[in-house]
C-alpha cells in the first residue's frame, strides 16, 4: 500500500505550505511593532520549524505561503519575506549566543568539578593516616567515587548538552537557505496542496 507524500517537491525542493486568508495572520498579533520588525506567530513558526525536522536534512527547502486576499499595501510579498528571514536570523543568532553561553558554563563547572576532585582525591590519601581498620577503606573509595561524581555534571554538559542546540542551529540555517515564495488571490487556500 502506498501513502501520499506529505510534501510536495517543485523545482527538486520540497515545499513547506502554509495558507493563510490574509497576511496579518503570519505575525503575533500582539506585538505591536511594525510588520518588518513584528513576530511571526508562533503557530506559524512551529510549523514551519516542525515540518523543515520532518523533512530529510539531505533536502532543500522551499516555504510557499498561499494567501487567499490579493496583495496590500501594509503587507506586500517582500515584507512578508522579510519577516520569516528576520524572525529565522535573529532566532539563529539567539542560538549561537546560547550555545557560547552553554560552552562557557560547561568550562566553569569543568573548573569547579576539577576542584572538587582534586580535593577529595587529596582527602581519600590522607586517610592512610587514620587508624587501619573497616572505617579508613569505606570512607577513602566514599571520598574518591563522590570526587569522581562530581566531574559527571561538568562532562555531560560539555560531551552532550550541546549537541540538542547544534542540531538547532543546523535546522535553523536550512529554513534560511529556504527560498520562500507568496501565492495571492481569490481561492488560494483551495488551490494549495493538501497535506
Amino acid at each position: 500500500m502506498s501513502t501520499k507524500p506529505r510534501y510536495r517537491i517543485e523545482d527538486g525542493k520540497v515545499c513547506i505550505d502554509i495558507k493563510v486568508k490574509t497576511a496579518q495572520q503570519l505575525f503575533d498579533g500582539r506585538d505591536p511593532a511594525p510588520f518588518r520588525e513584528r513576530d511571526l506567530d508562533p503557530d506559524a513558526v512551529d510549523y514551519i520549524v516542525g515540518a523543515a525536522e520532518e523533512i530529510s536534512p539531505k533536502t532543500d527547502l522551499k516555504l510557499v505561503v498561499w494567501v487567499s486576499e490579493l496583495p496590500s499595501l501594509t503587507v506586500d510579498d517582500t515584507t512578508i519575506i522579510e519577516a520569516v528571514r528576520a524572525h529565522f536570523i535573529y532566532e539563529l543568532d539567539r542560538l549561537r549566543r546560547r550555545i557560547r553561553q552553554h560552552v562557557r558554563q560547561g568550562q566553569l563547572t569543568l573548573l569547579v568539578g576539577l576542584l572538587v576532585l582534586v580535593v577529595f582525591l587529596t582527602f581519600a590519601e590522607l586517610t592512610s593516616m587514620l587508624p587501619s581498620g573497616y572505617f579508613r577503606p569505606v570512607l577513602r573509595e566514599g571520598l574518591v567515587i563522590t570526587g569522581w561524581v562530581a566531574m559527571w555534571r561538568p562532562l555531560e554538559v560539555l560531551l552532550y548538552d550541546w549537541w540538542p542546540l547544534v542540531r538547532q542551529r543546523r535546522l535553523f540555517t536550512r529554513i534560511l537557505a529556504a527560498i520562500v515564495t507568496i501565492v495571492h488571490g481569490q481561492g488560494s487556500e483551495e488551490r494549495a496542496p493538501r497535506p
